[in-house]
């Protein structure tokens, strides 16, 4: 009496293949669409933090800040580090361009710049100024206390 031959561990290989497959596809998708996810994830978190876009002119939208201040009552120096800002014109990611976002704070303003890379996001942007010791900054239309 023969007995049919056992196929153990090919259920196991076809699912890493389909696994494998999978993940090539959705690699592709990502780096066909980088820009328009990187601009989608940008707006999502905006609106989370109070934050929105008309899509007319030149806009920024600011998705990380570490904010301080050093000194003595009346005159301290605000310190900017860390800024993260995607910059859009007219409702495009502006790739690989400069980029100048006013900074204010009560008593003071600076300025912002860097350069986007090719998804408009500009990153490790930071400034220092003089201005009150407690306040809020505002970074083209992100507010943060400090």
């Amino acid at each position: 009496m023969k007995f049919p031959k056992r196929e153990e561990g090919q259920g196991l290989v076809e699912y890493a293949l389909v696994l494998v497959l999978v993940a090539i596809v959705v690699i592709l998708i990502v780096q066909l669409l980088g820009t328009a996810v990187t601009v989608v994830f940008a707006r999502v978190l905006a609106g989370l933090n109070g934050q929105m876009l008309n899509g007319v002119g030149t806009e920024y939208l600011v998705s990380g800040a570490d904010i301080t201040s050093v000194g003595v009552a009346g005159s301290c120096d605000v310190i900017l580090t860390n800024v993260t800002v995607v910059a859009f014109q007219d409702g495009t990611a502006l790739s690989n361009a400069s980029v100048s976002v006013p900074v204010t704070a009560p008593g003071g303003s600076s300025t912002l710049t860097g350069t986007t890379d090719s998804n408009g996001v500009a990153t490790g942007l930071g400034t220092t100024f003089s201005a009150a010791c407690s306040g809020t900054v505002t970074i083209g239309n992100f507010s943060k206390g400090y």
